[in-house]
């Protein structure tokens, strides 16, 4: 009995130090996560760790939706949106400064997105407008703003030639804006993931913003865009991607 309870006692002892490592180095791999293991509720950057446990810096907004915690995946400024790298979907693997998280060139790769996509608290995605002008401290609103269910959309890593209706839970355009509507998204080998507004005019829940240009595209693929929407405006304005949901503290 005595070298039974003196083994079970040694095996405590042993794991000891690991238990004690998982409780003092928690390893966050979504900003969520970091948001309900640390408390935090100011914007920033964050390590987080990919699927292979390897850690990145990320920018994390806690700020902007009441509740919600957002991990920045792709952002980039009017000029480099006609670049290979950000002309192609989700689909592809093609990483850009993801070390170096920036507002102008920035894209992870297609396994760290993928990662964050499954992870249990990731719920939606969403595209805004020169995040990086509003000091870092959450937008200011969300005027050319859009955000949309993985369940209401389940095709942002694929790369089909067909638009895809998907009921969004906010849109809005130049100060145009609808709830719980149905939108058209695109995206294909060469074609970032984007919204045509002259397509969404007749089709899908046909949502109508005034003064649309021609062919004109939001939230990348932009060949052509309008000069009043915000991602848009000059050549440094830029397009930020996220991928997020609720966290509890």
């Amino acid at each position: 009995m005595l070298r039974y309870t003196l083994f079970f006692y040694f095996m405590v002892i042993a794991i000891l130090p690991i238990a004690r490592s998982a409780v003092v180095n928690p390893k966050p791999t979504t900003c969520a996560a970091v948001r309900s293991i640390y408390h935090v509720s100011q914007n920033g950057y964050f390590t987080l760790h990919d699927s292979t446990n390897k850690p990145y810096l990320a920018f994390c907004d806690f700020q902007s939706d009441p509740g919600f915690a957002w991990t920045l995946i792709e952002s980039l400024s009017r000029t480099n949106a006609a670049t290979t790298t950000f002309r192609k979907s989700f689909y592809y693997n093609v990483p850009s400064n993801e070390c170096t998280p920036n507002w102008s060139n920035y894209r992870l790769s297609k396994a760290k997105m993928s990662a964050l996509k499954q992870a249990a608290s990731s719920t939606h995605f969403r595209a805004t407008c020169n995040f990086d002008n509003q000091n870092e401290k959450g937008l200011a609103n969300r005027r050319d703003y859009i955000r949309v269910s993985f369940c209401a959309y389940n095709s942002f890593f694929s790369a089909r030639n067909a638009w895809i209706c998907a009921v969004v839970d906010y849109i809005n355009i130049r100060g145009y804006s609808c709830s719980k509507c149905n939108i058209p998204f695109y995206s294909y080998s060469n074609y970032h993931l984007f919204v045509d507004l002259p397509q969404a005019k007749v089709s899908c829940g046909r949502f109508n913003v005034p003064d649309v240009k021609s062919g004109e595209d939001i939230f990348g693929n932009y060949v052509h865009y309008h000069p009043k929407f915000s991602c848009t405006m000059n050549s440094t304005s830029t397009t930020n991607w996220w991928i997020g949901g609720a966290f509890y503290d």
